[in-house]
């Protein structure tokens, strides 16, 4: 039998690899690019966008034997009577002690071995202290909800005080239940601190710790002392709470921050004249541009400067359509990536050298600029994934175009799934996630996504988003939606729960995947109306979309094509994530140079080329071809079109199984950002 070859990573060697080379949760939901520029000023003023729970005092426990001598009896009690007396004192010891142990980070023979990374052949695995091979199931937000002053009839939610006696009895239950749903692992937003301390907790740990958003990054400067000392502090009071805990896994850093482009571009101008984060921008350009001011204005528009003394001091840039101003600002975005990264795991490290650290939990979106920059400095991945249909599917180049940006294993940090049918009283009406009638086909979806996961290697776990439903009107954002493992009133979705109970994640994972079929065996025959449904989550849905992939022939692409035909029409679907925020431009309108465009040769006749996206009409440069798009801007990055291609147009009566078809199709994004490419001769099939 031949050697199975270990390929193996801990946090210790991958540091060293790196630096040689509640949602609040807010989700998609809250990010949109200028409102949420509004936002992030609002909330930085105020001191924080997130809270977290104080520091635990040091408790002091005396313990008398039997038979123990007198005067230690005294000594101890007068020491505790002074202790006790002397609110100060307490504090200072508990300080004292704190700052002490975080000075000193412990050594591997002081603790447990932690969690690390393990490939064995082409699979990517989470291993345990024992050394034990194991897929992550978490789940988000086991809380024990509102808190009785915060209950609100009229907008009732999950609240443990309801149905339990006391914190560490819903603890216990949580526990039992979570372990019977064979569930491994608390994720983001959970009541740590509550469950941990139940004799039940036999589950890992996944904190998030927020430590950018809190300070400001990247939206701030990250090179200003005080913004790196407020990353510290918050890394250093979370990770000092968790990082003993023999179930700690590791650290998210951040949750969707959405890295917005323009919008930092935009922000960084805004700074100070003596900004680190600005004066880095500056030098860029000036080199970009050979400090020539003429170049710089064939891709900005400047505002508030005539020179580059004048925008050394103050000013404002806006692309200029058709210049290659984009690729500029790109350029500037993985600058701050790889500061960010940087800050993050070097602070992270400086408190905890074992944990793994899992990034900033895309927001069902990235930058390939970002994803490569978190790629140095990350053990591992971390997306969360709003799943592009609501049957639980997803793009096949969404993950796997991560992960070949990165070179890291991906750990999915939220799924979910709503439907109509449910005891909560939700609407899901307030943001855009995938719905269904029953629990029957919600089930049925998590089914789809969790198999889809486990057969893609380098997927390492996926934490369900989140314990209960929504409080029936929404919760402070308006979001109310049936995410819940259990209701508002605390029974189990057991339809939910049974998927998980009856998942064999290990065995599942570590079975061989099957080859996925694709067009290369031959074009499948078209759904009676391909365009049935034409909306987000449910278009080309009901598309053969696994026979009927077409592979990509470009590089990390960031597109799916599909194709399909009948005897009169040859149909090519199209599933892009095009991020296009209108603060780009001065005017806040995306200029028809700027807009994505979709060309299709297809068997030697005259190409077709469309220009998609930002939520309008797609214009064609042939009107007898039909082209249907659903688009938008901002925080809508789906850009999904259809192309129907006449049989004549394809030098053919009427198509028929066996004809061939030659295809080459391109996609470019959004200013040409990027482009994607699909090459080859195709047969159709029945």
């Amino acid at each position: 039998m031949t050697p199975v070859t270990f390929t193996e990573s801990t946090p210790a060697t991958l540091a060293t690899t790196a630096a040689s080379t509640p949602r609040r949760p807010t989700t998609e939901r809250l990010q949109f690019p200028d409102a949420c520029r509004g936002l992030i000023l609002l909330t930085l003023r105020a001191g924080s966008i997130h809270q977290f729970p104080p520091k635990r005092a040091c408790r002091f426990l005396l313990v008398a034997g039997v038979g123990a001598i007198a005067l230690e009896l005294v000594v101890c009690a007068a020491l505790l009577f002074l202790l006790l007396a002397s609110a100060s004192a307490a504090d200072f010891l508990s300080n004292d002690v704190e700052a002490r142990r975080s000075s000193r980070v412990p050594s591997p023979v002081e603790l447990a071995p932690p969690f690390s990374l393990r490939q064995q052949g082409s699979n990517w695995w989470l291993r345990t202290p024992d050394g034990l091979p194991f897929f992550s199931l978490g789940v988000c937000c086991v809380t024990q909800g509102l808190a009785r002053e915060k209950f609100d009839p009229e907008n009732p939610g999950y609240a443990a005080w309801h149905h339990y006696a006391d914190g560490r009895a819903w603890a216990d239950a949580t526990c039992r239940r979570l372990r019977d749903w064979r569930l491994t692992t608390i994720g983001a937003w959970s009541d740590h601190q509550t469950l941990r301390q139940s004799p039940e907790m036999a589950l890992w740990l996944m904190p998030v710790l927020h430590i950018g958003s809190t300070a400001g990054a990247p939206w701030w400067d990250m090179w200003d002392p005080k913004i790196i000392a407020r990353m510290d502090a918050v890394a250093r009071e979370q990770i000092l709470a968790v990082r003993d805990d023999p179930r700690l896994i590791g650290y998210y850093t951040d949750n969707e921050m959405g890295w917005w482009n323009a919008t930092l571009f935009k922000m960084t101008l805004e700074h100070a004249p003596t900004s680190g984060q600005r004066k880095r921008l500056i030098r860029l350009l000036r080199e970009t541009y050979d400090n020539d001011w003429k170049k710089l204005q064939a891709d900005f528009e400047p505002e508030n400067a005539d020179s580059w003394s004048a925008l050394q001091r103050r000013g404002m840039l806006y692309m200029r359509s058709g210049g290659d101003g984009l690729k500029v600002m790109r350029r500037f975005l993985g600058l701050l990536a790889d500061r960010y990264y940087q800050l993050s795991r070097d602070i992270i490290r400086k408190y905890d050298r074992r944990a793994l650290i899992f990034g900033d939990r895309y927001q069902s979106f990235y930058y390939p600029e970002v994803a490569r920059a978190a790629g140095r400095y990350m053990d591992a991945m971390s997306s969360n994934l709003n799943a592009h249909w609501n049957d639980g599917t997803f793009l096949r180049c969404y993950l796997d175009t991560l992960h070949a940006l990165t070179g890291k294993p991906i750990l999915v940090s939220e799924i979910y799934m709503a439907a109509s049918d449910n005891r909560s009283g939700n609407k899901n009406t307030h943001g855009g996630f995938p719905v269904v009638a029953t629990q029957t086909e919600r089930a049925e979806g998590l089914r789809h996504t969790l198999h889809a996961l486990l057969r893609l290697p380098y997927v390492i776990g996926a934490d369900w988003f989140q314990y209960t439903d929504e409080p029936t009107h929404g919760r402070d954002d308006g979001e109310n939606f049936n995410f819940g493992l259990v209701d508002i009133h605390n029974r189990p979705y057991e339809e939910i729960t049974g998927v998980f109970a009856a998942l064999d994640a290990i065995r599942r994972k570590a079975e061989p995947a099957a080859p996925r079929l694709d067009a290369s065996q031959g074009i499948p025959p078209a759904p009676p109306d391909p365009l049935a449904n034409f909306e987000p989550t449910r278009a080309l849905k009901h598309w053969d979309r696994e026979r009927g992939f077409v592979e990509p022939s470009s590089e990390f692409p960031l597109a799916d094509l599909y194709v399909c035909w009948s005897p009169q029409t040859l149909y090519l679907g199209l599933y892009a994530l095009d991020i296009i925020e209108d603060a780009y431009y001065r005017d806040r309108n995306v200029p028809k140079a700027d807009r994505p465009v979709w060309t299709v040769h297809a068997t030697g006749g005259p190409p077709v080329r469309a220009r998609l996206g930002i939520g309008r009409e797609p214009l064609v440069n042939d009107p007898a071809v039909r082209v249907h798009n659903l688009s938008g801007v901002n925080l809508n990055v789906r850009n999904i079109a259809v192309i129907e291609l006449p049989a004549q147009r394809l030098g053919k009566d009427a198509l028929k199984p066996g004809d061939e078809i030659e295809l080459s199709v391109t996609y470019s994004a959004h200013c040409q950002a990027y482009r994607v490419e699909w090459k080859g001769r195709f047969t159709l099939r029945n």
